[in-house]
């Protein structure tokens, strides 16, 4: 059975990247590889054909870079925290995570609320309910390694 969706209207467009890494993976050679954003569209009860391609092949490449920054972060720093604000359903620990890195992973109650159909928090990934605007996250990044 497919999850149904119901988010506010900011919180839906986290659904667009998500839907643009899926389109991705169709192409012959893909930037990113997200076979987790394949099952995730596929799972979801939405009509995903209303968004545009330009905005999916935005939103692939921002991920991209993203990715890129997140890579050379834990290359040098591989026991270091990533804080993702806004994860929405993305995938970037299951592309990138090292093994040691700890990740925390950030977003509205109704887009955490869909987020934790599909993920766990474990040892060292934990997912917060809450808002940016609202400081009650930052105790839970003083609590995690540096950098």
């Amino acid at each position: 059975m497919k999850s149904r969706v119901e988010l506010g209207a900011a919180q839906e467009t986290l659904l667009i990247p998500l839907y643009g890494r899926a389109m991705e993976m169709r192409q012959r050679r893909p930037w990113m590889h997200d076979e987790r954003a394949v099952e995730l569209v596929e799972s979801i009860d939405y009509d995903f054909a209303k968004f545009k391609k330009d905005s999916l092949v935005g939103s692939v490449l921002r991920g991209a870079i993203f990715d890129h920054w997140v890579s050379e972060f834990l290359r040098e720093h591989p026991g270091g925290s990533v804080i993702e604000i806004g994860a929405g359903l993305n995938t970037r620990y299951e592309r990138l995570d090292n093994g040691t890195a700890r990740w925390l992973e950030i977003d509205l109650p109704d887009a955490m609320e869909l987020r934790r159909r599909f993920f766990e928090d474990t040892e060292r990934r934990t997912m917060h309910a809450g808002s940016i605007t609202d400081p009650d996250w930052v105790p839970l990044v003083e609590e995690l390694p540096e950098p």
